[in-house]
């Protein structure tokens, strides 16, 4: 089976396009965290917010690594 290369371009627009939303991600736990009442209700609040943004932001942080890991091994395969 061929493989196919990925433009290095194509690198920088995960990085950064996933690099922004898990800086989304996280900006939205912190206000979630500050704001929500202390109460059961916001409890349950805070408590659905880490549940689905916390893995967002995780998974979106993994990809974002994973393309600034592909962009330095395409710069350094290039120079051999």
């Amino acid at each position: 089976m061929k493989q196919s290369q990925i433009p290095r371009k194509q690198y920088w627009v995960l990085l950064i396009i996933f690099s922004l939303c898990a800086l989304a991600g996280l900006a939205s736990i912190v206000v979630a965290e500050l704001f929500m009442p202390n109460n059961e209700g916001g409890n349950l609040g805070r408590q659905a917010m880490f549940r689905s943004m916390g893995a967002g932001t995780v998974a979106w942080t993994c990809i974002a690594v994973w393309a600034g890991y592909k962009l330095r091994v395409s710069r350094l395969s290039k120079g051999k």
